[in-house]
């Protein structure tokens, strides 16, 4: 069984749609659904709130790191299951993911386990599929942290999420992960995550994404 964490910044607006479609998921996968609420001012309290009254697998937690590495690795230590996957708030899964990643996780013995994502936009219109399966000639190439399956084992390992970083803290870990020869990682040819392009997406700063990209391989590539 898998812990969901839920990390929502100020995406009350977006919150019932991602949990919702994570119960929609065959329950046998879910141990725990973990909302994560840092630093929000909207109304993500109020919805996190009814969503746990009206499911007992949901759980809310209140934090004020505003950091997205910091609230991730608070809900990991939190969790209660041996492996686990996170979801943004503003973001939503299929019904099969869960069992679709899992199954296939379990299958090959992995330790992590990525897919494809499928770009939205803010009216959840379909935009492309973003192909993520690794390519050594592409060193850039990299799942997004959102929408993996991970052990908590290999969380461990690795040092969790880089606490220091405000970007790339998934490129980061996928990097650190790399490293671990003795955890095995694994793709799977689905796109099962929905992931949703808006105006107050962190990844749009590109300038400084794109620094942090390259501090980062010359940290742990040269």
């Amino acid at each position: 069984m898998i812990s969901v964490v839920v990390i929502c910044h100020n995406y009350g607006r977006f919150l019932s749609k991602c949990v919702q479609s994570i119960l929609l998921n065959k329950k046998k996968y879910i141990r725990e659904i973990l909302i994560i609420n840092d630093s929000s001012i909207d109304n993500t309290e109020e919805v996190s709130k009814k969503l746990k009254k009206n499911n007992k697998l949901v759980k809310y937690f209140k934090c004020n790191f505003s950091s997205l590495s910091k609230s991730t690795n608070f809900g990991v230590r939190k969790s209660k299951s041996a492996w686990l996957t996170k979801i943004d708030a503003d973001d939503f899964v299929s019904k099969n993911f869960l069992k679709d990643y899992f199954d296939e996780l379990k299958k090959k013995k992995l330790d992590f386990i990525y897919g494809d994502i499928i770009q939205i936009n803010e009216l959840e219109k379909k935009e492309k599929i973003i192909k993520q399966n690794y390519n050594k000639k592409n060193i850039f190439k990299y799942p997004m942290g959102s929408g993996t399956i991970f052990s908590k084992k290999l969380w461990s390992s690795v040092g969790g999420f880089n606490e220091k970083l405000f970007y790339q803290d998934d490129f980061d870990f996928w990097l650190k992960i790399k490293k671990e020869i003795k955890f095995s990682k694994g793709y799977i040819n689905k796109a099962n995550y929905f992931y949703k392009k808006h105006k107050k997406n962190m990844s749009k700063n590109y300038l400084k994404k794109n620094l942090t990209k390259i501090y980062l391989l010359l940290k742990y590539l040269i």
